[in-house]
Order: C-alpha cells, then sequence, then structure tokens
C-alpha cells in the first residue's frame, strides 16, 4: 500500500502539505490555518515515523518534557514577554503549545531564552541546544511569508544577540522586519478577531523597539520609520482577558487609552532623535549652540512625556506595588528603566566639561547624573520587589551606560557625591555579575566599563572629551570597542582611579587581564 504523502486538507484543498514542526503534530499548513489535521488522528504514521528518523541527533535536542517545556514557557512569559518585545496573547500561547500547534522555531526559540534563566543547570546547559532546533527548524520554513515566522524569525535574532553573534542577529532581524512589511503589519484583515489584530499591532511595534535597538547597536540603517499613523497596543490586563473570536469595534480601538507597550513606544520614538543628535555629534555637523538647541528641544519631548503619563503609571511605590500584583511589575520596571537610560543618553555629551561656551552644560551634565543614578535606584529596587525583577538582555547594556555616567562622576565628581555614587556601583554591578551568568555577551558589555574608565583616566584632569568614540561606546552595544588612546593622565586623578579600581575589582575577571 503507497503511503500518503499529505494530510487529507491539504490534499482536499490542493495545496502542498510539508512537514510539520515536530514528528508528531500536525502539517505546517495546519498549523499556521490553526485547523485540526488528519496527522494528529494517528493517520500516516509511516509518514511520522520516517519523520522521526531522519536524524538521531535532532532528535535528541529536540527531546524535553512537557512539564520542562511548560515550566520555561511560563518563564519566558512571566521574565522576557512584554519586556524587550511583546509578540503574543498569553493564553493562546499557551494552547498552542498545549495541542502541538506551535512551530518549532517559535517554541524552541522561547525555550531557548527561557533556559537561560532557568534554576536547573541541567536544563539551562541545553539553551544552544534548544537554539540550534529553532534554527534549523526555521529555516526549513524561511521562505514562507507568515506572521509564525515572522517571531521566529525576531527570536532568533534576539538569541544570536545573546550568543554576542551580531551578523546573525543583524540577518535574523532583516528577515523579520522585511516579512512583516510583506504582510503589511499590522494591517489586519477582515476576518481577525480581536486578539488577532492586537498582536499583529503589538508585533509592528516590537519590530519599531527592536529596529530602533538593533540599529544602533550594530550600526545598521533602520527599517522601519517612524509613523502615527497607527495605534499604539492597548492596556495588557485588557490585552490579556480577550477571548477568541472576540471584536472589538475599530473606533474602540483608536481611542482606547494605551498600555504599559504604548508608552514604551513613545519613548523609542524620542530615543530615535538622541541617536540622530549623537551621530551628528560625532560627524561634527553641529556647533555647540545648536547641539544644545537640539538637546533643549528633546528634553522638551521628554518633559511632555513625564506630564502627560497617566497618573497610575507614573513611577511611584505604590504604583510599583500594584503592577506587581498583576503581574505587570517588570514591563512597568522597563519603561521607566528605559525612560532614565534614554534620558542618561541625552545629556551624556554634556560630561564633557569643555564646553564653555554651552549655556546649560552644568545643567545637562546635572540631569545626566540625576538619570543615571535614578537607574540604578530603580534596578535595585526592582530587585527587592516580588515580580519586579529586570533580568533581560539588553538590561546589562543599560546597566553599563548608568554606571559610565556614575563612574564618570567618581572620578571628577564633587567629594559630596563620591559615596552615594560608589553605593549605586556597587549595586550595578552586582547586577551585571548576575545576568552575566544569563547572557554570554555580558562579558562584552562589562569590558567596556573598563574601557571607559582608561579612556577617562587618559584625558586632561576633570574633562572628558566626547568624540566618534564615545557615541560607538553608547550606541553600538553590539560591535566591539576599541580602547580611546588619549594624552597621558595628570596626577590629580591617580586617588580618584584608586577609588574606580577598587569598585570595579569585582567585575575583573582572568578573561578582561588577559585582553588588557
Amino acid at each position: 500500500m503507497k503511503v500518503a504523502k499529505s494530510c487529507s486538507q491539504c490534499r482536499a484543498a490542493k495545496r502542498k502539505c510539508r512537514a510539520g514542526p515536530t514528528a508528531t503534530s500536525a502539517c505546517a499548513m495546519c498549523v499556521h490555518k490553526r485547523q485540526t489535521c488528519s496527522l494528529l488522528a494517528g493517520l500516516n504514521l509511516g509518514r511520522r515515523k520516517l519523520l522521526a528518523a531522519a536524524g538521531t541527533e535532532g532528535a535528541t535536542l529536540k527531546e524535553v518534557s512537557d512539564a520542562i517545556r511548560d515550566r520555561l514557557v511560563d518563564l519566558y512569559l512571566e521574565l522576557i514577554h512584554d519586556k524587550p518585545h511583546t509578540f503574543f496573547h498569553p493564553a493562546t500561547l499557551k494552547d498552542r503549545v498545549q495541542n502541538g500547534l506551535l512551530p518549532d522555531a517559535i517554541l524552541f526559540g522561547i525555550l531557548a531564552i527561557a533556559a537561560r534563566l532557568s534554576k536547573d543547570h541541567t536544563v539551562q546547559g541545553r539553551a544552544r541546544d534548544f537554539f540550534q532546533v529553532a534554527k534549523e527548524a526555521l529555516k526549513k520554513t524561511i521562505d514562507e511569508v507568515t506572521l509564525d515566522n515572522v517571531h521566529a524569525s525576531a527570536l532568533a535574532g534576539n538569541l544570536c544577540g545573546i550568543e554576542g553573534d551580531p551578523s546573525g542577529e543583524s540577518l535574523f532581524f532583516g528577515v523579520s522586519f522585511r516579512m512583516a512589511q510583506i504582510l503589511r503589519l499590522p494591517e489586519a484583515n477582515p476576518g481577525d478577531d480581536s486578539i488577532t489584530r492586537e498582536i499583529k499591532l503589538r508585533t509592528y511595534w516590537s519590530l519599531y523597539m527592536i529596529d530602533q535597538w538593533s540599529s544602533a547597536g550594530l550600526d545598521m540603517p533602520r527599517q522601519i520609520p517612524d509613523t502615527n499613523r497607527h495605534s499604539l497596543p492597548m492596556s495588557e490586563t485588557e490585552f490579556w482577558r480577550l477571548g477568541q473570536g472576540h471584536r472589538t469595534p475599530d473606533v474602540l480601538a483608536r481611542t482606547r487609552q494605551p498600555g504599559l507597550w504604548g508608552y514604551m513606544v513613545i519613548l523609542a520614538r524620542i530615543f530615535g532623535k538622541i541617536q540622530e543628535l549623537h551621530r551628528q555629534l560625532a560627524n561634527n555637523r553641529l556647533s555647540d549652540a545648536e547641539a544644545e538647541e537640539y538637546t533643549r528641544q528633546v528634553a522638551l519631548q521628554f518633559q511632555d512625556f513625564s506630564h502627560t503619563l497617566p497618573l497610575d503609571i507614573a513611577l511611584t511605590r505604590d504604583n510599583l506595588d500594584r503592577h506587581a500584583k498583576i503581574g505587570l511589575g517588570s514591563t512597568f520596571v522597563a519603561l521607566h528603566l528605559g525612560y532614565n537610560h534614554y534620558s542618561t543618553l541625552l545629556y551624556f555629551h554634556y560630561l564633557d566639561s569643555t564646553h564653555t561656551e554651552v549655556s546649560n552644560q552644568a545643567l545637562f551634565a546635572a540631569r545626566c547624573k540625576y538619570h543615571a543614578a535614578a537607574f540604578s535606584e530603580l534596578l535595585s529596587l526592582s530587585n527587592e520587589v516580588a515580580g519586579c525583577e529586570a533580568v533581560y538582555f539588553i538590561v546589562a547594556h543599560m546597566t553599563v551606560i548608568s554606571s559610565s555616567a556614575l563612574l564618570h562622576t567618581l572620578l571628577f565628581g564633587e567629594p559630596d557625591e563620591l559615596p552615594d555614587t560608589r553605593k549605586r556601583l556597587s549595586s550595578n554591578f552586582q547586577v551585571l555579575l548576575k545576568l552575566k551568568q544569563y547572557w554570554p555577551d555580558v562579558n562584552s558589555m562589562i569590558t567596556r566599563l573598563f574601557i571607559f574608565q582608561e579612556a577617562c583616566m587618559l584625558s586632561t584632569d576633570r574633562v572628558y572629551v566626547v568624540d566618534k568614540w564615545i557615541v560607538k561606546f553608547l550606541l553600538q552595544h553590539a560591535l566591539p570597542i576599541d580602547k580611546n588612546l588619549r594624552p597621558p593622565t595628570t596626577h590629580s586623578l591617580a586617588e580618584r582611579d584608586r577609588y574606580a579600581e577598587d569598585a570595579l575589582s569585582v567585575l575583573r575577571t582572568p578573561r578582561y587581564e588577559q585582553r588588557s
């Protein structure tokens, strides 16, 4: 008897039936259409056996118990999702996992990220294997332009960044961006229910955010332009409550209050302007007066953001506790960490005290120090309040920038600033050591701090000159940073440098000593 090579649904529709995400799941098309596949009913056993036998090593890599799988999906939703990206409706995601309807490229991408956060060292050690499975699964369907593949490619890009592979990061993010553009995201189809519509919207804005960060980090042109055409993501709790088949009238979707992620998008737009400021500074396209006015205009946008932020989203301890209780503590923290990080970047230029012609130099430098300190204090608090932990990968880069401004204060600040600065640096460094346990490329980010310290010590007394090197330091976090060679240090910095060395000693590793 001849074994059928396609499921009954694909045969009836006269379409190609591709292998499913696992040897015992629905075919790829049925997974995409979210329909019952005859393969799940026990038919075509011969085909599934052939698929299962296709590679012993591949089968071994895919072996993961349902309990571990579900625990890792929960961990991903708790610590990662809705922070650096927001792709999924939690209940729908879990349902697809339980019913074998989630493609391997997504499932194992999620497992690869979450495994690094697992307290089980055996599971943690399988993170790279999970990533390998995800990549291989994605490569098999890379020519299929689907929302699932948009998500799978974005997860793969994140994983490449975690591993310190900027080329792979840029490649997979590029695939995700282009597929999203081909699908005309976030435009909805007539048959889309409210969940699907919001997933498309959240995916679009997640990619917008990723593009902002990755284009800066990789020094690449942006792919997704700024726009006000699309509404912002709805409240997270409202989104979670949506049921399958529910439809929200378009007029309500356009007028509702945005959720936490909506405000993250607003901040990301401001971040784009900060990037442009630094690029123009690095290329000497702005005079001191022009740069000061540019900075003032962006500062007004931050001021407007703060003033229009709803009272229940403002950064207060009560709001932090309330968001933690409803499962949004880490997302709330992510919003306000981003605000302080972007603000630190905006004013970092003015730590350079040679800007004697800039009337607001002292004010802007003080604001840089303030936001670097505020970032540090919020990050420390987030580790003390259950449900507020910030452990996603990009937190490491933001912590390095905060630490750099604090380190500058330690070296060049006033004596009364030193005690609190030391405490904040110590707190930041503890976070970096913690993140280093999860994400391999945090080591390279820590190295940047030592290089920054050396650059400060090789500058003239109480002066740090901002140039192309510092722009690369601040923004291009995915690329290696070279040492910044300057004239010899002055003697008056020697004592402060001992303070810095003492603070940084906790981060020193044999790896850095060898590179130095």
